[in-house]
């Protein structure tokens, strides 16, 4: 039998996706945000709207929302930032259009027939769904499969999801070339500061909580 489960940020990318989950399990949700699902698609059977605006200045009005939306929920799962106690994951695999779609900061390199990637990368980018599967799987008590536990916010231990490959950022720039029939020549760039810092170091990678099961090449194909 279903419960009720709070899904804060649940008209966002990530949150849509975890209230398509919930819901396809039999749970009720309950889903705090600004905007009513209904100014971005219909809202599904099952699923309820708390409006709390979490950046609004008035703190006393925000936590009363916040009460109304918890009030005998059984779980909350917080997608506005990712730090949902139980399950977070590493980066989607959306982000990598930051570095090879036009519309993105580096996009004046396509008009130079170039496709950059950041060079001395990797990445281990999941699918939303998976993402979505790990999240619900935390707000029912079931640890997700092959989770690493790291500490979390309020002591609590979090585990880091991530996807099934690790793949070089030169090798996810030629995939993203194949799947779009690109001609672009992919070309390596120093990703600075403390980011580039960060992937370079690996950091952003957890091969032995490989929990997702949609690959990169996957998620090209259904674009």
């Amino acid at each position: 039998m279903g419960s009720t489960i709070a899904v804060v940020g649940g008209t966002g990318q990530a949150g849509r996706a975890v209230v398509r989950e919930a819901v396809a399990r039999g749970h009720a949700v309950r889903v705090v945000s600004r905007r009513r699902p209904g100014d971005l698609e219909p809202s599904p059977a099952g699923v309820a709207h708390h409006a709390a605006d979490l950046l609004a200045d008035d703190e006393a009005q925000v936590a009363d929302a916040l009460a109304a939306a918890f009030d005998g929920a059984h779980a909350v799962v917080d997608t506005s930032n990712g730090m949902t106690p139980g399950a977070r994951a590493t980066q989607f695999h959306e982000f990598l259009d930051l570095f090879f779609g036009r519309d993105s900061r580096l996009g004046a390199w396509s008009r130079l027939g170039l496709l950059p990637y950041p060079r001395r990368c990797r990445f281990q980018t999941i699918d939303l769904r998976d993402v979505a599967r790990a999240l619900v799987d935390a707000a029912e008590g079931v640890d997700p499969l092959g989770v690493v536990p790291v500490p979390g916010p309020s002591d609590a231990l979090t585990a880091t999801v991530g996807g099934p490959q690790v793949l070089a950022a030169r090798d996810t720039a030629r995939a993203w070339r194949r799947s779009h029939d690109s001609h672009r020549l992919p070309v390596g760039v120093v990703l600075p500061g403390a980011l580039g810092e960060f992937f370079r170091a690996g950091r952003n990678l957890v091969p032995d909580a490989a929990v997702g099961t949609i690959t990169y090449d996957q998620w090209l194909a259904e674009q």
